[in-house]
C-alpha cells in the first residue's frame, strides 16, 4: 500500500523508520504478527544501502534480487503502509502514546496515477520531463514514473494539461503530518563518509586522486552488472596490475570512529575475490588490522580468498597518496619485520569509517513546537543500533519487532512475564 490516508487514521500501529533490510524485515515480522505498520523511508525506494551492492557475501548471491522480493512483500502487505520521500522530524509522548511528526516530500508527478505514457514529455517545450527518475532506478517493484527536471522546468503547465489522468501538480508542496503510533523502531542503517570527510583520516587520501576510491565508490564503478572488461584506472583508463585494499580507514581510531565497523573485512574480501576471479593475474593486497569473519560461512569464504592468491597483510598503512611516478603509493610496516616500506599500486580502495546514521535531531515543527528525537522506549535495529551485516540486520529487525509486540502485549495486560524494559534496545 502507498499513501493510503485512511490508514493514517489508525492509531494502533508501529512506526518503522528506515526502509533498508532491517526496517523491511521488522515491518514484515510485525505484519506476520497481525500488527499494523507505518514504514517510512526518506528515499524514493525501499532497499537502503544493500541496493548499492552487486553481490552479498558469503554466498555471492545477487543483492538486488533478494532485496527486491522483500520490498515487493512490503508493498503488497495490507498491514504495511509505505511512505516514501518521508522523514521523521521528531517524536513526542502525550501519556497515551507517541506522536510522530513527519515531513513528506510530495513529488510533482503522483506515482500512483502516472501511466508512463509519455504525453507530458511530448508536450513539454523545454525537455524537462525525463523517462526515468534516477532515484527509482533500483526499485522495479514500483511502476515506472516520469520525472520533472526542475532545472529546466519554467512552470508553463503544458505537461499538466497534456496528462490524461491529472497526475501532474507543479504546485505540490512538502507536507507535514502528525501521526499517532504505539511504538517506534529505528532502522536507519549506516552512512559512508564522503571523500574528504574526517572519518576517512587525511592520511588515506580519499578525494585527493581518482585512483583512490572508497569501497562503495569502487562497488558502483566496477560491479559486474555494468559488463566491464579488464580493470582500468578511473584517472586515465590505464590497465590495472596491482590493487590495494586498505581496511580500518578512520575506524578503530580514537580520532574518528573508535569501534570496528564489523562488515569491512568481508566486504573487501568479496571485492578482492571478485576481481581475482575476473583477472587471475592481478596482484591484490589486502591490508588489515584483524580479519573479522563472525558469521556463518564467512571463515570459509576468507580462507578461499587466501587460497586464490590474495596477499593478506596484517599492517595498517600510515600513508596513501598519489605517487610522483604515477600510481598510488602506500607506506606501511612490513608484517614480518616491522620495518617501514613503500609500495606502488595502480589503484587503492579505502574501506572503513562506516558511521551509524544519526537519529532525527530535535527540530521544531511548522507550529514551532519542539519534538524529541528519541523518547524512552524507542527500539533500534540493524547498523544504527550496532554494526551489522545483511544477515545480522535481518535478524535484528525481526527481533525488535517481536520485542515491540511483547511490550504491547504486556501494556495491554496480556499476562506476559517478559519485562518490556529488558527488550533489546540500545537506548
Amino acid at each position: 500500500m502507498l499513501c493510503d490516508r485512511n490508514f493514517l487514521d489508525d492509531h494502533d500501529r508501529v512506526l518503522v523508520v528506515g526502509g533498508g533490510v532491517a526496517g523491511m524485515h521488522a515491518a514484515l515480522t510485525l505484519a506476520a504478527l497481525d500488527v499494523s505498520v507505518l514504514l517510512v523511508e526518506k528515499n524514493a525506494h525501499l532497499g537502503g544501502n544493500v541496493l548499492r551492492l552487486d553481490k552479498v557475501y558469503p554466498t555471492d548471491h545477487c543483492a538486488f534480487c533478494q532485496t527486491w522480493s522483500t520490498a515487493r512483500q512490503c508493498y503488497d502487505s495490507p498491514l504495511i503502509q509505505v511512505l516514501l520521500h518521508t522523514e521523521v522530524l521528531g517524536l513526542s509522548t502525550d501519556g497515551e502514546g507517541i506522536q510522530a511528526r513527519l515531513t513528506m516530500r510530495c513529488p510533482l508527478i503522483d506515482p500512483s496515477l502516472c501511466l508512463f505514457c509519455g504525453a507530458c514529455r511530448n508536450a513539454c517545450p523545454h525537455g524537462a520531463l525525463l523517462e526515468r527518475d534516477p532515484a527509482r532506478t533500483w526499485d522495479p517493484a514500483l511502476p515506472p514514473v516520469m520525472r520533472v527536471d526542475q532545472a529546466r522546468c519554467n512552470g508553463c503547465g503544458q505537461c499538466a494539461q497534456a496528462c490524461p489522468v491529472g497526475a501532474i501538480n507543479l504546485e505540490a508542496k512538502d507536507e507535514e503530518l502528525i501521526v499517532p503510533v504505539t511504538d517506534v523502531i529505528y532502522a536507519t542503517g549506516f552512512e559512508e563518509p564522503q571523500p574528504g570527510d574526517p572519518r576517512h583520516a587525511p592520511e588515506f587520501g580519499t578525494g585527493s586522486h581518482p585512483d583512490i576510491l572508497t569501497a562503495m565508490e569502487f562497488e558502483a564503478w566496477q560491479n559486474e552488472g555494468r559488463g566491464l572488461g579488464p580493470l582500468c584506472t578511473p584517472s586515465g583508463g590505464k590497465s590495472v596490475r596491482k590493487v590495494a585494499f586498505v581496511q580500518c580507514a578512520g575506524a578503530r581510531d580514537r580520532r574518528h570512529l573508535p569501534y570496528c565497523a564489523a562488515v569491512c573485512c568481508m566486504h573487501a574480501m568479496k571485492q578482492a575475490r571478485w576481481l581475482k576471479r575476473r583477472q587471475p593475474a592481478l596482484d591484490i593486497a589486502l591490508f588489515y588490522t584483524d580479519l573479522r569473519a563472525p558469521g556463518a560461512g564467512q571463515e570459509r569464504y576468507m580462507r578461499a580468498g587466501a587460497a586464490e592468491g590474495l596477499r593478506l597483510l596484517r599492517s595498517r598503512p600510515g600513508l596513501v597518496m598519489a605517487a610522483e611516478q604515477g600510481g598510488v603509493g602506500l607506506r606501511y610496516a612490513q608484517p614480518e619485520t616491522g620495518r617501514p616500506v613503500g609500495e606502488i599500486f595502480d589503484l587503492a580502495v579505502i574501506n572503513g569509517g562506516l558511521g551509524q546514521c544519526p537519529l532525527p535531531s530535535s527540530r521544531p515543527g511548522a507550529d514551532g513546537t519542539p519534538h524529541s528525537a528519541s523518547p524512552v522506549g524507542v527500539l533500534k535495529a540493524g547498523f544504527c543500533d550496532e554494526p551489522a551485516d545483511v544477515a545480522g540486520s535481518v535478524i535484528q529487525g525481526a527481533a525488535r519487532a517481536v520485542a515491540a509486540v511483547l511490550r504491547r502485549h504486556t501494556a495491554a495486560g496480556g499476562g506476559c512475564s517478559s519485562n518490556p524494559q529488558s527488550a533489546p534496545s540500545a537506548d
